[in-house]
């Protein structure tokens, strides 16, 4: 083929037929893929990958379509996206431009559900602290359901069987479609605003998990949680299960159940009473009974006080006339005791006993003045005795007989031999009437002159 008969396309034509193409053989496609490399830009759209084992798929939802997505995309979920094949001629890729998506293998209700409910948990609205307890005898309750349902009617009936003082003020709503849950938050609204009831019954009857939807939007638990009045939640049967009912202050199985909880029995309130009323007069008519007994008692005690009088005084009388008895024996004893000891204390034997005792005083010091002379005279003959013993062995009695103690000026200790002396040292020679100073001219040893010392 020749250059000049080749068809040549830039690149801008090529990627131009290749969309026409693509974007016409798929107008809309279903497919299912995992979600990669998930980011939401500031403008709302969403941008991600699309993958399985083998192959990626780029892909894009914009900001109007992620508005009704009832949950939320992320990395690793698998999804089915029903969109349209278009091409990106800037970098020439394909893409798939997302118009609805649903979870694969797991409805996109229930996906939903799960991923609200853990972020309210998160806020805290699910919390046993939040929670109040229900006001045990209300005389105003709001009811929030449908005006025409079962529910209303089996609340009305039961609230009225058991507490017909109670005052009901039903607030209608639609319980399910698209409008619900904006006119659940509006009824419960004014239910607040008039300020009246004092606990609320919101709910409905039985249904699908679709028909009880509207009480798992987030608008309507939000109102709930954030109610003034504490609120019994009562939607569907006893095996349904929504946000509204965790985030209540009570959960009922069923409507009836609700009003079950909100209004007290009158009659078992009234069996109640008179079983306590029973009991009461049971106890005062036991008590008043206890109390005739011991007043009669008392009164058999105090029939005859007179003649416990009686017997009492003639206990008196025969205690004070033992106690006279008892007395002048005693006084007739003391008196013997006293005149016994008179005799013996007369003057001459009182004068004999003295001249006695004077004469024993005088014995006895004549024996310890003689005692005392010859104690003094032994211990005067011990101390001249030890007296000369001391003197003879004094240094100063040694020194009288020609005898004299050398010392070391330097450091006054006694000179024993001559080697502890040099040349030139001071000395002090003591003798009996005073010390001589000297120095040592020589300290060599020079025999003793033994003639010089018996002389």
């Amino acid at each position: 083929m020749e250059f000049n008969e080749r068809k040549i396309l830039t690149v801008t034509e090529l990627t131009e037929e290749i969309r026409k193409v693509l974007e016409g053989t798929f107008p809309s496609v279903w497919v299912q893929g995992e979600i990669s490399n998930f980011k939401r830009a500031p403008s709302g759209h969403a941008y991600f990958t699309l993958k399985d084992e083998s192959s990626q798929l780029r892909s894009v939802m914009f900001k109007n379509q992620n508005r009704s997505l009832k949950f939320k995309l992320e990395d690793g979920l698998k999804i089915l996206a029903w969109g349209r094949v278009n091409v990106y001629s800037p970098r020439g890729e394909y893409q798939l431009i997302v118009e609805t998506v649903e979870p694969a293998g797991l409805g996109g209700l229930m996906l939903a559900l799960e991923q609200l409910k853990a972020k309210l948990a998160a806020e805290g609205l699910f919390d046993v602290s939040r929670k109040r307890l229900l006001p045990k005898r209300p005389h105003n309750v709001g009811v929030v359901t449908s005006a025409t349902g079962a529910a209303v009617r089996d609340i009305i009936r039961i609230i009225k069987r058991r507490s017909p003082g109670i005052n009901i003020l039903v607030s209608p709503t639609s319980v399910q479609g698209d409008k619900a849950p904006d006119e659940i938050v509006a009824a419960l609204g004014r239910l607040i605003i008039c300020g009246v009831p004092e606990a609320i019954i919101i709910g409905r009857g039985g249904g699908s998990i679709e028909d009880l939807w509207a009480f798992n939007d987030e608008r309507v638990v939000r109102a709930i949680a954030s109610c003034p009045v504490p609120i019994v939640s009562a939607v569907g049967h006893e095996t349904d299960f929504t946000l509204s009912d965790l985030a209540a202050d009570l959960r009922a199985s069923t409507p009836s159940a609700a009003a079950e909880l909100i209004a007290p029995d009158d009659e078992e309130t009234w069996d109640t009473i008179s079983h306590m009323v029973a009991r009461l007069k049971n106890a005062m008519l036991n008590h008043l009974t206890r109390n005739a007994q011991y007043l009669d008692e008392l009164t058999r005690a105090f029939q005859y006080p007179m003649r416990r009088i009686e017997e009492e005084r003639s206990k008196f009388e025969d205690f004070l006339g033992r106690m006279r008895k008892s007395s002048l024996r005693i006084i007739t004893s003391v008196r013997r005791d006293l005149e016994t000891m008179s005799g013996r204390l007369r003057p001459e034997i009182l004068k004999r006993c003295l001249m006695l005792s004077i004469e024993a005083s005088k014995g006895l010091s004549s024996r310890l003045e003689r005692s005392i002379k010859l104690s003094l005279e032994e211990s005067k003959n011990s101390l001249t005795g030890l007296s000369a013993r001391l003197d003879a062995l004094s240094p100063f009695k040694v020194l009288s007989r020609g005898y004299s103690i050398t010392f070391r000026k330097i450091d006054g200790s006694v000179v024993r031999e001559s080697k502890t002396v040099m040349s030139g040292d001071e000395i002090r020679t003591l003798v009996s009437d005073g010390e001589i100073i000297s120095r040592v001219i020589t300290s060599d040893l020079i025999p003793i002159n033994r003639e010089i010392l018996r002389k």
